[in-house]
């Protein structure tokens, strides 16, 4: 009798994963063999730990636009075809919505994101542009210290890191922070990179909520600030600003800064609602952020005569008293294409997750998609595809002269995804490419850039790119001259 009890857990124990790696073949849906073998279980394993790398290897097994695979006991659905991705998250009306921007007021349910978007207009970010530039006034005077004491070889991964918390700091959080000096403030404590302490890196576990002591601190800044903002009628332009006239019930598309006060019943979110708000923007904007100006620079490092004509534009904005303003920042045409190379090489979201909240049938079949089900968009594999971009692994600015991707075959405008696509675009994208901007201009109107050729540079993901090389990215800053005559070189990179 009691050798019947391991027996007939282990049946059940077999036949419910059985079931579980039998979903897609049971819906119908292309999908991949499965079976208890060591080489799908090391296949399991890889996509657990080695996420991002696995599904782009699962993106490259057969041609059908939808395939079914597993992440461990999660069957996900592989959308392969840019267009159908597109599709859906464009126009599924609430099926892929992520459900930590739902917001619930009263009788009122809404999602943060849509009534957050006007705070990332045009309008609003020029004027908070001053405040970014005292950021990276910062990091100049920085790089000028550390000139006088002839050490300008430095890691600029870990630069861009102070530069990008900085930038958090100052326009969401509204602290007038400088962590190039203030090394023992507390938002110092995000300028290490999560790979450095161990930071969780299963696919599984990573969606799990983690409980920090930074987070209850953080609470106490927003409270703080806010309290001054809304009591003492502090008026500071940033995105905190905005948070708080948001909260008060505010019309965030109108020109206007100051807060209209509602009472407490009134508001729209809690403190510690808008702290969430607050934290989770500073965690999707800072990897963003440092990853794509680190390796902006260590792409045209390798390529001077991109950099020869970035400095030649920048220089050509003939800057009044040296200061640039918000109008000459946007118009730099040939950094937005070297932008726009980086953000398909090394997008910051290398791979779209949405849960399926409602059951959805796909676009152009028959095929549905359940409740609780993971759909998976691999904008990094896509990206990378010589269908939709000739020669996908060199950096080539120019491809984007026209505002289209050069295809390699087959011309996809979706595929120029940057920030995300379709509805899974980042709103804060106009706030990212500013402050990247900024950044590359202040840095390249006053140095020159020397990579290390001997240095060996490795690109991982965690999931947003980084450079995991012990050393991180090791560049001699060379400071130049800044002539008045363009010698600008016409010539096709």
């Amino acid at each position: 009798m009691w050798l019947l009890l391991p027996i007939i857990a282990y049946s059940a124990i077999f036949l419910y994963v059985r079931h579980i790696y039998s979903y897609w073949r049971r819906k119908r849906f292309p999908s991949e063999h499965t079976s208890l073998s060591w080489q799908f279980l090391t296949l399991a394993y890889q996509r657990e730990f080695r996420h991002v790398e696995a599904i782009c290897e699962a993106y490259q097994e057969g041609r059908d636009r939808l395939f079914g695979i597993y992440c461990f006991f999660r069957p996900v659905l592989l959308v392969r075809q840019p267009q159908l991705a597109f599709s859906i998250l464009q126009q599924s009306n609430g099926h892929f919505t992520e459900s930590k921007w739902d917001c619930v007021k009263g009788y009122r349910r809404f999602n943060l994101l849509e009534k957050l978007s006007p705070m990332f207009s045009t309008r609003r970010l020029s004027s908070m542009f001053s405040n970014a530039q005292h950021v990276a006034d910062h990091m100049m005077q920085y790089l000028a210290k550390r000139e006088e004491q002839g050490q300008l070889e430095l890691d600029l991964q870990h630069l861009m890191r102070i530069y990008a918390v900085n930038i958090i700091g100052n326009l969401v959080y509204g602290l007038d922070v400088n962590n190039f000096v203030q090394r023992d403030h507390l938002l110092n404590s995000y300028v290490q990179h999560p790979s450095q302490y161990g930071a969780l890196q299963s696919f599984t576990l990573r969606g799990m909520p983690q409980k920090s002591s930074l987070a209850y601190r953080l609470i106490d800044i927003i409270k703080h600030n806010v309290e001054q903002r809304e009591e003492n009628g502090i008026i500071r332009k940033d995105m905190l600003q905005l948070l708080v006239k948001f909260r008060n019930g505010n019309d965030l598309s109108s020109d206007k800064w100051q807060i209209e006060h509602a009472i407490e019943e009134d508001k729209l979110m809690c403190i510690k609602r808008l702290a969430k708000v607050a934290e989770d923007l500073m965690h999707s904007a800072l990897d963003g952020i440092a990853s794509t100006i680190t390796l902006t620079l260590y792409e045209i490092a390798q390529q001077p005569l991109i950099v020869e004509k970035l400095q030649t534009e920048i220089q050509e904005l003939n800057l009044k008293d040296g200061q640039l303003a918000f109008e000459q920042l946007m118009g730099l045409k040939y950094m937005d294409m070297c932008v726009k190379e980086t953000l398909r090489k090394y997008p910051p979201v290398p791979i779209i997750e949405r849960v399926c909240r409602k059951r959805y049938t796909l676009p152009g079949s028959k095929l549905s998609i359940g409740v609780g089900k993971t759909l998976m968009v691999p904008l990094l594999a896509i990206q990378r595809d010589g269908r939709y971009f000739s020669e996908p692994l060199k950096y080539k600015p120019l491809r984007f002269l026209h505002n289209q991707p050069d295809g390699g075959g087959q011309q996809c405008p979706s595929v120029i995804a940057s920030f995300g696509i379709g509805g899974a675009q980042c709103v804060a994208q106009n706030f990212a490419k500013m402050v990247i901007k900024l950044a590359l201009v202040r840095l390249l109107q006053s140095y020159d850039l020397e990579l290390d050729a001997s240095a060996m540079v490795e690109v991982s993901h965690l999931p947003a790119p980084f450079i995991s090389s012990p050393d991180g990215l090791k560049i001699q800053l060379k400071a130049r001259e800044i002539l008045r005559q363009s010698n600008y070189r016409k010539c096709s990179i």
